[in-house]
This record gives C-alpha cells, sequence and structure tokens, in this order.
C-alpha cells in the first residue's frame, strides 16, 4: 500500500522531527497538521482544527499552572 502525499518522508519523518527537538504531544502534533495542511486538500478545515489543539493545549497548561501554584 502507498502512503498518501501528506506522508512523504523524503526528508525526514516528522516523528523523528519531534524525537530531535523533544516535543509534547501537543507540539508534535500541531507541527504535523500544519506541516501536511497544504498536501491534504482541506487547508482551511485543517487549520481550524489546528487552532482548536492549540486552545485545548492553552487550556490544559493554564490549568496545570494553576494547580501548581494552588498546591503547597
Amino acid at each position: 500500500m502507498k502512503d498518501p502525499k501528506h506522508y512523504d518522508n523524503s526528508k525526514g519523518s516528522l516523528y523523528k522531527f519531534a524525537v530531535d527537538h523533544n516535543l509534547n504531544a501537543y507540539e508534535f502534533d500541531i507541527i504535523k497538521r500544519v506541516v501536511r495542511s497544504r498536501k491534504k486538500g482541506n487547508f482551511i478545515e485543517d487549520l481550524e482544527k489546528t487552532k482548536h489543539v492549540i486552545d485545548l493545549y492553552i487550556n490544559e497548561t493554564n490549568e496545570h499552572e494553576t494547580k501548581k501554584r494552588v498546591s503547597p
């Protein structure tokens, strides 16, 4: 089975990039979505989904930081 166009790893995989740059799951997902968005044919829809993931990341980061400040 041939990989879809948006999975082109000819310049190195996004997974290797993520490991090399010590990205967490949110950061990797955001970068992956942006890199692949132009290749999949649903550019605006993919960017909207990426905005949603960014908002989740911000909200969870804020919740975590709030809990750290409140905890003894």
